[in-house]
């Protein structure tokens, strides 16, 4: 077990002797907190030196996901890239569940697991290190679900690593499901959402081939999503014909349920922001706009064919070595924002889409993000025509690129990494055609809060992307 997590605070000895920060304000109703987030039920990460931030209603610690109150939790499972063993398991003991079962996915841990096994160190943990056969690819999905006494499920699609750094240092998104149910014996249906999240999470889950996941999926199997109001959007290793991986599946959504005034497509810019960022093509040209772009544009409300005609505005938030330096943490803080220099300097061109990490709005401006969000906003800023939280970074690897594939007409799609993602569309979450992004008081409908500023700022003539030396 770690000893000493600097967002504890240590009273006495027993799970009463540990404060998490945010939890102690919320234990036993981190339930109606939930309910209070609907329809959106999205939260970010407190910072440890901001104490604001801990009591914000849309801040949510670790902990909070294993409060009591939202049910009697009997194991978990979590596939992540970088787990802090301890860290963890502090967080179970601290909420009452220590030695409760937990399966573990990952590529990297700070402890020998098999190690700590063979020692029968941690009986209550499955395990199983998944190593990706491309070096440029890994298991980068942040996936956790919790099963509880009365057979329900629920899941967390969050960016945080399994370690403490990620939960008390940099600003993260987390999206928390409701509480999916058992399904009746009466009901007939195959328990799946009108957005289809069941089976997407199930495919998903399939595409590891693990034997520690067969109970999950079985799990699954048997419990009504008919609640989820968002789309699953996965990406795993592969050479993939059909368009449900990476951002061709993202594309084949948001053609069918994207919504945009018509006749402007073109003035509604498409905003991504993340944490890293890949070798990009020697232009523009190359990948963003021909694959990427293009994918995110589609929408319901113009012709898909002509979208070529149309340049669509594009814009990155990615911190600047200013951002960081004056960070909570300065240089440390870059810590998580690991693009490369010799990356940058073989697209210098990237800039010139490059906007300020700004987010005072919820006082995160110096907590560097390693959230990754990806949206379409309107002209005036006041408008969304969906949201994206995912783990996904701007990368080839992550979200796929072009290929001809040996034997076929069609063109494939090349993904190297596991990646996951949740999608919010009006049309499922608030029954409207947009999403209002700022709250007004004649607004009838729930808004929603941005993890950045509006309207975003352009990098100066002196302003670089804070990048590393590999």
């Amino acid at each position: 077990m770690a000893s000493g997590s600097k967002s504890l605070k240590r009273k006495s000895n027993g799970p009463d002797s540990y404060t998490d920060e945010v939890w102690k304000r919320t234990k036993g109703t981190v339930d109606k907190k939930l309910e209070r987030a609907e329809p959106f039920r999205i939260f970010m990460s407190p910072i440890e030196c901001d104490p604001g931030t801990h009591i914000e209603e849309s801040t949510l610690s670790f902990p909070e996901l294993l409060d009591q109150s939202l049910g009697e939790l009997t194991e978990s499972l979590h596939i992540n890239f970088v787990v802090e063993l301890g860290w963890l398991l502090a967080q179970y003991f601290i909420t009452g569940h220590r030695g409760k079962k937990i399966t573990l996915l990952y590529e990297q841990c700070d402890e020998n697991l098999i190690e700590l096994d063979l020692k029968k160190k941690i009986p209550h943990i499955k395990h199983k290190k998944i190593i990706n056969a491309n070096a440029f690819g890994h298991q980068h999905s942040k996936v956790s679900m919790f099963a509880y006494a009365d057979g329900s499920l629920r899941v967390v699609v969050m960016s945080a690593n399994l370690r403490e750094d990620d939960w008390t240092k940099f600003t993260q998104g987390i999206w928390v499901s409701p509480k999916f149910p058992l399904k009746k014996e009466d009901n007939t249906s195959d328990g799946n959402s009108k957005t289809n999240f069941k089976i997407d999470i199930l495919r998903y889950l399939k595409s590891f081939d693990e034997q520690s996941l067969s109970q999950w999926i079985e799990k699954i199997e048997k419990v009504d999503f008919s609640q989820a109001n968002v789309f699953f959007i996965p990406s795993v290793p592969g050479k993939h014909q059909e368009q449900l991986w990476g951002h061709l599946y993202l594309k084949s959504i948001l053609e069918k349920y994207a919504y945009l005034p018509m006749g402007v497509p073109s003035d509604w810019p498409i905003i991504a922001q993340c944490s890293s960022l890949g070798s990009l093509g020697t232009s523009d040209k190359e990948w963003l706009k021909s694959e990427f772009i293009k994918s995110l544009s589609a929408a319901n409300c113009y012709d898909p064919s002509k979208i070529d005609k149309y340049e669509i505005p594009f814009n990155l938030i990615y911190p600047t070595i200013k951002n960081v330096l004056n960070s909570w943490n300065g240089p440390m803080d870059g810590m998580c924002l690991t693009y490369s220099n010799q990356t940058h300097q073989k697209q210098l061109w990237l800039k010139e889409f490059m906007c300020l990490w700004q987010c005072h709005s919820r006082k995160r401006t110096k907590a560097m993000p390693h959230i990754k969000t990806y949206c379409r906003i309107s002209p005036c800023c006041t408008k969304m025509s969906w949201f994206l939280l995912t783990s996904a970074n701007l990368s080839k690897a992550a979200w796929g690129r072009r290929i001809n594939l040996k034997g076929q007409k069609d063109q494939g799609n090349y993904i190297m990494a596991q990646e996951a993602g949740v999608l919010f569309l009006p049309k499922f979450v608030t029954e409207s055609h947009t999403f209002s992004i700022f709250e007004t008081e004649d607004s009838k409908l729930p808004y929603f809060s941005l993890p950045f500023d509006l309207p975003l700022t352009k990098y100066d003539i002196n302003d670089c992307p804070w990048s590393i030396q590999l």
